[in-house]
C-alpha cells in the first residue's frame, strides 16, 4: 500500500504533518471558537457533525470493505488481518466499548455526585479525554498510512476530522473549561503529533490501517450523532441534512 510517507521525497510525509498541524490548531483553537463563533449553536453543532457522519459512510466504510491488499505475516499481524476483514464488527466493537466507558463514567459520577450533596465529579472528563487521547493517537498514525493514499484523501479526511473534533472537543471542553484550556487541548493535539510520529516511523501494514480505521468510525458516529439527538437542544436538521448531501456529493464526485 502507498503511502505518504513512501511519495515524500525526503521520507518524510511532510504532507501528513501539514493535515497534523491543522488538525492540532483546530483543538488548541477550541476555546477561542467557543467565545468568537458560538459553536454551541444548533447550526455549527449540525453542520460539523453532517460532515463527520457522511465521511464516515460514504467514504471510510466503503473502503474498509474492500478486500486487504497483503496477507499479514506473524500471530499479531494474522490477528490484525482477521480482524480487518470484518471491519464492520470492529466498528461495532468500537462503538460498543466507547458507549461503555462513557456509560461507566457518567453511573460513577451520579453515585458520588449524590455521596459528596450534589458536587460534580471529574470521571465525565477525564473518561472522555483518555478516549480521545487513544482516538487521536489513531488519527496520526493513519494521517501517514492511509485506506485510500492521495493528497485529495488526505485533505478530505482533515476536513472529517476536524468536523469531529469541533463536535466532540467543544462538548468535551464544556464538562470541565479550565482544566480543557489549561491542559486537554494541549495534550489531545500533541497526541495528534506523536500518532504521526509513530506512523512516520513505523508500518504496521494494511491490516493495522484497516483496523484503526474501523475503531475510529464508532466514535466518530457516537461523538457526532449525541450532540443532534431530538431535544438536544444542538440539533438542527436541516442544516444536518445539507451539510451530509453536499459532502456526500463532493464524495462521491472525487
Amino acid at each position: 500500500m502507498l503511502t505518504a510517507a513512501q511519495v515524500s521525497a525526503s521520507g518524510v510525509p511532510l504532507g501528513a504533518l501539514a493535515a497534523a498541524g491543522a488538525l492540532m490548531f483546530v483543538q488548541v483553537l477550541v476555546p477561542r471558537l467557543c467565545q468568537e463563533v458560538s459553536p454551541r449553536s444548533a447550526r455549527f453543532q449540525s453542520l460539523a457533525g453532517g460532515l463527520a457522519i457522511a465521511y464516515v459512510f460514504v467514504r471510510l466504510l466503503p473502503d474498509l470493505g474492500q478486500p486487504v491488499s497483503a496477507a499479514p505475516v506473524g500471530p499479531v499481524q494474522g490477528l490484525l488481518g482477521l480482524l480487518a476483514e470484518r471491519p464492520f464488527l470492529v466498528a461495532l466493537a468500537g462503538l460498543l466499548l466507547y458507549y461503555a466507558v462513557l456509560d461507566w463514567a457518567q453511573d460513577r459520577d451520579a453515585r458520588e455526585e449524590q455521596q459528596r450533596g450534589g458536587v460534580p465529579t471529574p470521571w465525565p472528563f477525564w473518561a472522555s479525554g483518555a478516549l480521545y487521547l487513544v482516538f487521536n493517537l489513531f488519527v496520526g498514525y493513519l494521517l501517514v498510512h492511509q485506506v485510500r493514499p492521495g493528497p485529495t484523501e488526505l485533505a478530505l479526511y482533515t476536513v472529517a476530522l476536524s468536523a469531529r473534533y469541533l463536535v466532540g472537543e467543544i462538548a468535551l471542553r464544556d464538562q470541565d473549561p479550565r482544566t480543557y484550556d489549561r491542559l486537554g487541548r494541549w495534550v489531545l493535539a500533541a497526541a495528534v503529533l506523536v500518532g504521526w510520529g509513530i506512523g512516520a516511523a513505523v508500518d504496521l501494514g494494511d491490516a493495522a490501517v484497516r483496523v484503526f480505521s474501523a475503531l475510529l468510525v464508532g466514535s466518530i458516529v457516537l461523538t457526532s450523532l449525541k450532540q443532534q439527538l431530538p431535544g438536544s437542544g444542538r440539533a438542527h436538521l436541516p442544516v444536518l441534512g445539507g451539510a451530509c448531501i453536499a459532502f456526500t456529493a463532493l464524495l462521491l464526485a472525487l
